[in-house]
């Protein structure tokens, strides 16, 4: 008889003791978060990545009451901050600012230690960015026809720099090295910004960048040839698309805020409902508006349901183009 009392207070305490450790654990995560939030970003200060990160961190960090901490780690085109970020504590203080080049696009050409698919949670895309093929303004090519029938008749006099191997301007140009049978010089940065700086610094004769250019284009300095979107810069009407020249290419990546893989759902959902807030807000749209991106949405599972549709296709495309024949990093 005193056998049996005894299992059953010790049953009884168990469950009280589980008990207390579930309305602990649910009290610790009702007040995340309790101190500052760390930010990585993917590529180099001073690029729309990094003002438009620091952008909606701003505005999320009043909504969540504490503050972000942005801190820039280029390099990699984009992966050098995920592959910390993959193998980051899944608590909610470590999150990056990334673009879907490093998620998709360098991974397939390129060995990766994270599995892209696979290691992340994917908070929200909040921005589209309008990427560009430019030259100077004092350069002797007036459109991108002029540009690429200079290259084919001159091999390796052409240097152009982009925002790292890998991203989406190294792909355009290389897809286009590959379909015209021309050669070029290919100089990577370690953000678009950088790669800018070194056009507009004579250093290299044209610069496949992000929305970076826009700016100096309107003040005269740099000219753009064309757009490697689906869809033309309404604030820039005449630039046509590679599409629109009769290559089958477009970008098409978005900017987003992701977490490690296995953030606890109640911590997932918030961070979910303060980004979606800060990027409907005045000051984030204004932001984004100036850094000539194009505003975009797409939370959590929505976001990760477009992951998984743009790996095959940017598989293809990359397969199609001759610049890989498999996957160096599978998705999952």
């Amino acid at each position: 008889m005193k056998n049996k009392n005894l299992r059953v207070l010790v049953f009884v305490c168990g469950c009280a003791i589980l008990f207390l450790l579930c309305t602990f654990s649910a009290k610790v995560n009702a007040e995340y978060p309790e101190r500052p939030i760390a930010v990585m970003v993917t590529y180099a200060a001073g690029g729309s990545m990094d003002m438009s990160t620091r952008a909606i961190c701003a505005a999320a960090e009043k909504i969540l009451g504490k503050p972000m901490i942005v801190e820039n780690k280029p390099g990699g085109g984009g992966t050098v901050a995920l592959a910390l970020l993959a193998n980051a504590k899944p608590d909610g203080y470590t999150l990056c600012g990334a673009t879907d080049s490093g998620i998709i696009r360098v991974p397939q050409l390129q060995k990766m230690t994270y599995k892209p698919l696979k290691d992340f949670t994917p908070i929200i895309a909040y921005a589209q960015p309008l990427n560009t093929i430019v030259v100077r303004k004092d350069a002797p090519w007036k459109n991108m026809k002029e540009l690429l029938e200079y290259a084919k008749k001159n091999p390796n006099k052409i240097k152009y720099s982009s925002g790292g191997v890998g991203t989406g301007m190294h792909h355009a140009m290389a897809y286009l090295e590959l379909q015209d049978g021309i050669k070029w010089i290919h100089v990577p940065y370690k953000g678009n910004a950088d790669a800018l700086t070194a056009l507009m610094g004579g250093h290299v004769d044209v610069a496949s960048v992000g929305p970076e250019s826009y700016p100096f284009a309107r003040s005269g300095e740099v000219r753009i040839l064309a757009i490697a979107e689906s869809r033309r810069n309404p604030k820039f009407p005449d630039i046509p698309t590679l599409k629109e020249l009769g290559y089958d290419f477009a970008n098409d990546a978005f900017f987003s805020i992701l977490g490690p893989a296995g953030l606890p759902p109640d911590i997932e959902k918030k961070l979910e409902n303060a980004f979606v807030k800060a990027s409907e807000s005045k000051e984030v749209r204004v932001i984004i508006d100036k850094l000539d991106l194009l505003p975009i949405l797409y939370v959590g599972k929505d976001y990760d349901k477009h992951l998984k549709s743009y790996w095959p296709r940017m598989e293809k495309s990359l397969k199609d183009t001759g610049l890989m024949k498999e996957s160096a990093t599978q998705p999952y």
